[in-house]
């Protein structure tokens, strides 16, 4: 039962939190500069539409049903040379093919019907092939198929992680990067020839990463990106892979990049701070200009042809993801789709404040803090929350989250530490927790609850910790190997509870990150078994909430239902509830809503 005096903000409740809005997401712009394809979540589908740029008009709508796909694991479509056709990815029984769509109106055809996922489509210059990734002998693998449909040609064998192909100009290669599994963090960028044969390395393979590597559009070079610098910056080679050299020097990470269509300029996404700008790279005189645009999350740029413009996705803490024609001279954005309820237009959302804290062996840590805009409702100060971002590799950023805005505006004070092994903040920031999860980021997360339980405005014996996937992972942590006991409560949402049982029971994707990140546990058997929760269970005081979706392929439903039989026999306080239709996140609205309320219910009666 909801706890009697607490009570929803006004003007803003669950239901608009949930379904006020649509998550417009993932666009590509059609070769000639006039329309722009794009994914729309709604009703539990992500079906893809189509609309102009310079003349917008009513949206088009592609697809029916297509099933609803996250849209951090979802890619864009990609059109046809021609403008006619876009090539795009669709889940069917479990498994991603590749299907065929006019942009005038058909009924989508599939292109591949394999047993494994199909990503990353690219059409050839001349429309007549489509090269794409999926997986074979236990790697990700490079293939081709002919775009009316037909046999499949791999490109790639072996152990290594190919991914990211693309085309020259001509048509003659075709590169993409591939990484090694023998646990150590490298990627280089290769070339092929479309009809096959041995690939030729471009990158050095001197241990650092090189990756997102694309021609320019008259084949003479080749623009990349690479962590040998210390941050993820913009890389320039020749065609052949000589001339390697660093042509962006801002010392944060670029996060995307897109050419230009004469091939004189790049646009690229910079993140400093969880806060992205857009810059233009002149190619020729490596003169970098920031565009002047509002603080936020830059998704994507993609030029216009015959414009000094791209169009971008873009949100922020005040506003959902929506599509926006960028003019890169003066900043002005147009909109294109719109995503937005009018309640949730107007609604005065709090901005959270960036900080940073020092973590228990000196590293500085970076976060964001949501204040609530009304005063604490009595002399306790305000109750707090954690929120440890998933990933690992993913950062906490001035994105859209209207979850965290709801539990401000109800009067919590919510802190999103971008602990080690995060983006955002160079290579060895990133690096910081390999062979250590659940150790130096664990303890950054609990020195987080130090710094906002110190503020006097917030009542450090009220602090609660909630993650979702790797943040829910650390939730569990936090709970059962804090020597001090510092939450209250703890709410974790498909979090990991055995690192060993996650990574057998795990898809090939999460397997891969975990080993690059962990080793294999016949090799770090004892970290795996170190950093797991379950193992530590029987320390567990506070009551804990545990959600999870049944039909989960990353991380297995075995790992939350292992962990409440060990908190079923310890005696321990808990709530566990299951969804039969859900995977790694919520598609269905009302899922998404009996979770939120589950949540909101829980975190009330334990800290208001």
């Amino acid at each position: 039962m909801p706890l009697p005096h607490a009570q929803t903000p006004e003007g803003l409740w669950p239901e608009l939190i949930v379904s006020g809005w649509e998550r417009v997401h993932n666009h590509a712009v059609s070769p000639d500069g006039t329309h722009v394809a794009y994914y729309r979540d709604r009703n539990g589908h992500t079906d893809l539409w189509v609309t102009g740029i310079n003349q917008p008009h009513f949206p088009e709508r592609l697809t029916f049903n297509r099933p609803f796909a996250n849209w951090w694991e979802d890619e864009p479509p990609v059109w046809s040379p021609d403008g006619e056709w876009l090539v795009y990815g669709a889940y069917r029984d479990e498994v991603s093919n590749l299907y065929t769509v006019s942009v005038n109106g058909s009924v989508p055809r599939a292109l591949t019907d394999l047993s494994e996922d199909v990503a990353e489509p690219c059409f050839s210059p001349d429309g007549r092939v489509i090269v794409f990734n999926t997986y074979k002998d236990g790697a990700s693998q490079i293939a081709t198929i002919p775009f009316e449909g037909g046999w499949i040609s791999g490109l790639t064998q072996g152990s290594e992680e190919c991914s990211g192909a693309s085309w020259s100009g001509d048509g003659t290669r075709i590169i993409y990067h591939a990484s090694s599994q023998d646990g150590r963090r490298h990627t280089d960028v290769y070339a092929v020839a479309p009809g096959g044969g041995p690939p030729m390395r471009l990158t050095p393979a001197d241990g650092a990463e090189y990756w997102s590597a694309s021609f320019s559009p008259d084949g003479s070079c080749i623009a990349l990106l690479s962590n040998r610098s210390g941050f993820d910056e913009l890389w320039l080679m020749g065609a052949d892979g000589s001339h390697l050299r660093q042509c962006s020097f801002l010392r944060q990470d670029i996060e995307e990049y897109a050419w230009s269509s004469d091939g004189g300029c790049i646009v690229l996404v910079a993140s400093e701070h969880g806060n992205d700008s857009l810059c233009v790279l002149n190619v020729g005189t490596s003169m970098l200009k920031r565009v002047p645009t509002p603080a936020g999350n830059f998704t994507s740029p993609r030029w216009v042809c015959g414009q000094n413009a791209v169009v971008v996705g873009y949100d922020s803490p005040k506003s959902p993801p929506d599509l926006y024609l960028c003019e890169l001279e003066t900043g002005r954005m147009t909109p294109l789709a719109s995503s937005n309820a009018p309640a949730l237009r107007h609604y005065p959302f709090v901005m959270p404040a960036f900080v940073e804290y020092t973590s228990f062996d000196g590293w500085q840590i970076p976060a964001f803090v949501y204040w609530p805009s009304r005063p604490a409702p009595d002399v306790r100060g305000y109750p707090a929350l954690v929120y440890p971002h998933g990933g690992p590799t993913s950062e906490y950023d001035l994105h859209w989250d209207p979850v965290l805005q709801y539990f401000a505006a109800k009067g919590y004070v919510v802190i999103c530490p971008n602990y080690r092994g995060s983006t955002g903040y160079g290579r060895q920031f990133k690096e910081g927790n390999l062979i250590n999860w659940g150790m130096g980021d664990l303890n950054d997360c609990l020195f987080a609850a130090n710094y906002i339980g110190g503020k006097p405005s917030v009542d450090q014996h009220r602090i609660g910790v909630w993650g979702q996937s790797y943040g829910g992972y650390l939730a569990l942590l936090a709970l059962s190997k804090d020597p001090s006991y510092r939450f209250r409560c703890g709410v974790s949402l498909y979090g990991d509870s055995h690192l060993k049982t996650s990574w057998a029971l795990g898809d090939h994707s999460g397997r891969q990150d975990l080993e690059w990140q962990m080793g294999t546990p016949a090799l770090r058997g004892r970290a795996y078994e170190e950093s797991s929760p379950l193992n530590f269970s029987e320390n567990i005081r506070a009551p804990l909430l545990v959600i999870h979706g049944e039909r989960d392929p990353r991380v297995h439903l075995n790992e939350s239902s292992q962990l409440i039989e060990a908190l079923r026999r310890g005696g321990k306080t808990y709530e566990y509830k299951t969804y039969p239709d859900e995977g790694h996140g919520f598609s269905k609205p009302e899922n998404a809503l009996d979770a939120l309320e589950r949540i909101e219910r829980f975190l009330d009666w334990y800290l208001l």
